[in-house]
């Protein structure tokens, strides 16, 4: 499980037209504290939001924002009112930063462990 890469993400949302995104392992980025998301690439003297298409030819290298983990077993949350405010806040940064909705987020492997998020509040 790697650190989430926002241009990447932002390109693919643009090429693929999504309109709702599925947040899986949040359970997995339990144990970080900080979890680490890349926000940007420097290439040289320049700090670009876009995602690098030939990223060893560019000599990119990942620009990263720390967030606070949530250190938290999330296994057992049912609903998203019960999410670590540390999770509440990653998932709002996400959609901050892509400008689309976490409309599902996993806490777990089992079908049970996947919360359809309210998004009309």
């Amino acid at each position: 499980c790697g650190w989430l890469d926002i241009p990447a993400l932002k390109y693919a949302i643009m090429v693929s037209g999504v309109t709702e995104l599925v947040m899986m392992k949040a359970d997995v980025l339990s144990q970080f504290d900080p979890i680490k998301v890349c926000t940007a690439y420097k290439i040289g003297n320049k700090v670009s939001s876009e995602f690098p298409f030939d990223y060893e030819a560019e000599g990119a290298t990942p620009v990263y924002e720390e967030l606070t983990g949530w250190n938290q077993d999330l296994t057992a949350i049912h609903e998203e009112h019960n999410f670590p405010k540390a999770l509440v806040d990653y998932i709002h940064f996400i959609e901050k930063a892509v400008q689309v909705p976490v409309s599902i987020v996993s806490v777990g492997p089992n079908r049970n462990q996947t919360i359809i998020r309210n998004l009309s509040k």
